[in-house]
């Protein structure tokens, strides 16, 4: 009497299905978290550029500026560190060649947003000069 082969799958069978199964999930899952933790960093980096651009915007587009140095921290984490001082040959100006009304200097402004990362601490810099009167500061 001859015997038919019973249909379906051995246990070996299921079992490296399963692993390669096990496998795949675990990768997915390191992709997902990996781009998650990416979309993190990039959303505050973001938000350090705007911090940083919304304090140097208030600066350039106030009436007066004097010359001082000023830190902010966000309840979000963020610490901004505020310079405006008199341009010089720090930045590679000889104001002595400059032609300003009288009255006027030529102002440096800073902003330095500072905020902790998984990797340590990332800093966002912003630089500009502005044409201001000598007395305000």
């Amino acid at each position: 009497m001859r015997r038919t082969p019973a249909a379906g799958f051995t246990l070996l069978e299921i079992a490296v299905a399963l692993a390669i199964l096990g496998v795949g999930i675990v990768t997915c899952l390191q992709v997902f978290s990996g781009s998650i933790r990416l979309e993190d960093r990039a959303t505050r980096q973001s938000r350090a550029v705007l911090h940083a651009r919304a304090a140097m915007d208030a600066m350039l587009f106030q009436p007066e500026i004097v010359d001082h140095s000023e830190e902010r921290t966000t309840a979000d984490g963020f610490q901004t560190h505020i310079l405006v001082r008199h341009a010089g040959a720090e930045e590679g100006i000889d104001t002595r060649a400059l032609d300003f009304s009288s009255g006027q200097a030529l102002r440096y402004l800073q902003v330095d947003v500072s905020w902790q990362d998984g990797l340590g601490t990332k800093t966002f810099t912003l630089k500009s000069l502005r044409v201001a009167s000598e007395n305000e500061g």
